[in-house]
């Protein structure tokens, strides 16, 4: 699962988290609840420390161009005010898993 794939490279994990300034990050679908293969993508909802939207905007494109160079698969990143869908909101509440929390600056996977 989404596990192995950061195991032996943690530290590189929460280095990245902490640089883009992530104040929590899930994750959802099959890296969390499977069947999670080699062709799966791996399914995250961040939310980051806001100050200004622009540069918000370029910290959210850089980390998701980091979590596939870091993953080396297709990363879907979401952020809360992204989920517009009620049922999808809803099914995404319901599965995600803290895998990284901002404020202890732990990895939680």
């Amino acid at each position: 699962m989404l596990a192995d794939l950061i195991n032996g490279h943690r530290q590189q994990f929460i280095d990245l988290c902490k640089a883009h300034r992530v104040k929590e990050l899930y994750a959802f679908g099959s890296a969390v609840n499977g069947p999670f293969t080699a062709q799966s993508d791996v399914d995250l909802l961040v939310e980051i420390e806001l100050d200004n939207p622009v540069e918000d905007g370029e910290r959210l494109w850089s980390f998701w161009d980091r979590m596939e160079a870091f993953f080396q698969r297709k990363v879907d990143l979401l952020t809360p005010r992204s989920l517009q869908n009620p049922v999808k909101k809803r099914a995404i509440e319901a599965s995600k898993k803290l895998i990284y929390d901002g404020a202890t600056g732990r990895l939680l996977c």
